[in-house]
């Protein structure tokens, strides 16, 4: 997420843009590029693939609907358990008041909402394109070439979730401000592998989706890190002394056990899902 912003930032140049206009810019032009994003992976996905949204595991359900708003609880659960873990041990330090760059209360508002409206398209745009396209295609195409499914989805898994990881890292930026290239394609990559993780048990996108979503969110508007630099109205802000290695095996294994208890909570039984089969253009 703040990739993506100092992403827009780089493109577009708000230097001479008022600053509470900047922001609302900014964070539309976040919105707009990965409605673009959105549409033209569902456009190739369904050309390339002649298969349906349903077929990559987009649907609109009551479940669909109900695990979605669950992943989005996890997903800011990932970010806040290990907050809190961290601040009791003296790795992490959260400053409770309400930070603000915009004096206008109104604009304020508009700002939370273009932001969600905007982390929403973007993590929808991410998980179709990197959990449902990628993933899925990778997991057919391996298996069609001898490999057993377990090995496939394994390998996909991981595949798709390193190249989630690189693809964070922004051309002459290093990874940001602190060129911090390798440890940024690590540490998403291991998010990928939570996010990736939930789709191989369900075969379904929207508990990725809520994953992806409520951890960006909770960086974004409830406590930001401060190393993240971003312009946006938060509850407070939250500076990690702990290491970022750290930080994200501890999202990754409170992620895993919450989704494995949601998941054990509403099946029946847990198995992969994530089923590969050869498409004909019939399909």
């Amino acid at each position: 997420m703040a990739v993506a912003l100092l992403a827009v930032r780089r493109v577009f140049d708000l230097s001479e843009v008022g600053g509470r206009t900047a922001v609302v810019l900014q964070i539309g032009l976040l919105g707009a590029a990965s409605a673009l994003g959105l549409l033209t992976a569902i456009t190739i996905g369904k050309w390339l693939d002649a298969r349906s949204l349903s077929g990559y595991g987009v649907d609109v359900s009551g479940r669909e609907v109900a695990d979605w708003a669950a992943g989005t609880v996890i997903g800011g659960l990932t970010y806040a358990v290990p907050t809190l873990v961290f601040s009791k041990l003296g790795g992490a330090e959260v400053t409770a008041a309400f930070t603000t760059p915009i004096e206008d209360t109104s604009v304020v508002a508009v700002v939370i909402v273009v932001a969600i409206a905007s982390f929403g398209l973007q993590t929808a745009f991410e998980e179709f394109a990197f959990r449902g396209v990628m993933f899925k295609n990778f997991v057919e195409g391996i298996a069609a070439r001898g490999c057993s499914h377990s090995w496939a989805v394994l390998i996909s898994l991981l595949a798709s979730s390193l190249l989630f990881g690189v693809s964070h890292v922004i051309t002459q930026g290093g990874g940001g401000a602190e060129g911090r290239s390798v440890q940024l394609v690590i540490t998403s990559a291991l998010l990928g592998v939570l996010w990736g993780g939930a789709y191989v048990l369900t075969g379904r996108l929207s508990i990725p989706f809520g994953l992806h979503f409520g951890h960006n969110l909770w960086a974004a508007v409830v406590l930001q890190p401060t190393e993240v630099g971003l312009e946006l109205p938060a509850l407070g802000q939250v500076a990690y002394s702990v290491g970022r290695y750290e930080l994200a095996v501890s999202k990754l294994i409170v992620g895993a056990v919450c989704v494995l208890v949601w998941l054990y909570g509403t099946r029946d039984e847990l198995t992969i899902e994530l089923k590969a089969h050869r498409v004909s253009s019939s399909d």
